[in-house]
């Protein structure tokens, strides 16, 4: 066993736990940086991993009422379709270094997309306000 993934894994919990920060956003930069690993199999592993450490939160969320069913179905027909094409492409063409390429240019943006997002939550929430205002009135999920 290494040690060092597991002060790691350590390290991306606590700070996720704090943060409420997607462990993507630093367990796959990880995975590449340190650990040497392809961005493909950065990427399929820190997704193996959050599918297991999410599910239990996932249940006792769903639990508790803290799942908004139609924005969850809106996600879900977006990303869904988008996985498996992207899945289905990767297959069919083979992981060349162009995917590895790609990968590591989205996984870039999404870094950036999140650090900014992070940054500037005041602004966003009062950009949301303001559209919220403008939507239909919508009753919170029971």
């Amino acid at each position: 066993m290494d040690p060092s993934a597991v002060v790691a894994g350590f390290g991306v919990g606590v700070i996720v736990g704090l943060t409420g920060v997607g462990g993507g956003s630093l367990m796959t930069p990880l995975l590449i940086s340190v650990f040497k690993l392809s961005p493909a199999v950065a990427i399929g592993t820190d997704l193996w991993f959050a599918a297991l450490t999410k599910a239990g939160g996932a249940v006792a969320h769903h639990r508790l009422g803290h799942v908004d069913r139609r924005i969850t179905g809106l996600l879900l027909a977006g990303s869904l379709p988008a996985s498996v094409l992207t899945i289905a492409a990767m297959h069919f063409t083979g992981m060349s270094s162009g995917w590895s390429s790609a990968l590591t240019l989205a996984l870039g943006i999404a870094l950036v997309l999140t650090a900014l997002t992070v940054a500037f939550k005041p602004a966003w929430t009062r950009v949301a306000l303001r559209l919220e205002q403008h939507l239909p009135h919508r009753h919170a999920p029971p």
